[in-house]
């Protein structure tokens, strides 16, 4: 069916909800009239500068996203699909922001559990002398993927900062929470062997 401008965007969801099989022109319709707005909305409400939340990835499930919108658009509600896109795509952003500043904030302050023991943030130095025990005791843990994890960690990292956790997370091929779990274990007990020592 083709559609034009004298057909409302309630007939053309109407439509595609009652011949989902045969819809795929109306869906067309649907995402060419409102992906102005989808977009508008993602940009106000997602900055490009992010480094927690992949804005690429939400534009490019605009029209899967739109689709979404239009099976759940409930007309007897009042509003237009325009206004119900537009809050959709909204809460959306709000939601992934959300979530993923908090996941980045524990990240970050697991991140820091124990690493001053080792590493002076201030001065961006690493305690050399302590390093090279904790080294020693690294290389002798039964789990191979400590040494691998401190080495990265505190000695390729680059200008004498610490490698990322996603830089090695990705080398070890493991997630960033599963690296600082080990690297944090380790280093508790590397503190109790270092002290009674």
């Amino acid at each position: 069916m083709k559609y034009t401008i004298n057909y409302s965007d309630e007939d053309i969801i109407n439509n595609i909800k009652d011949n989902p099989y045969s819809a795929h022109n109306g869906i067309q319709e649907i995402i060419e009239r409102h992906s102005g707005i989808y977009l508008e909305i993602v940009n106000n409400y997602i900055p490009d500068n992010l480094d927690f939340v992949n804005k690429n990835d939400i534009l490019e499930d605009k029209n899967f996203n739109i689709y979404q919108a239009v099976l759940k658009y409930d007309p007897d509600k009042g509003a237009k699909f325009s206004t119900y896109l537009g809050n959709e795509t909204k809460w959306m952003c709000l939601n992934l922001y959300n979530k993923n500043k908090k996941k980045k904030h524990t990240e970050l302050k697991l991140d820091k559990i124990d690493e001053d023991f080792i590493y002076n943030d201030q001065e961006q130095t690493i305690k050399k002398e302590l390093y090279k025990n904790i080294l020693k005791l690294a290389k002798n843990h039964p789990d191979k993927r400590v040494y691998k994890i401190f080495h990265m960690r505190y000695e390729l990292g680059k200008n004498n900062k610490l490698m990322s956790w996603k830089d090695v997370a990705k080398k070890i091929k493991m997630s960033i929470q599963g690296c600082i779990n080990i690297h944090n274990s380790a280093i508790k007990k590397f503190k109790q062997k270092l002290i009674k020592e």
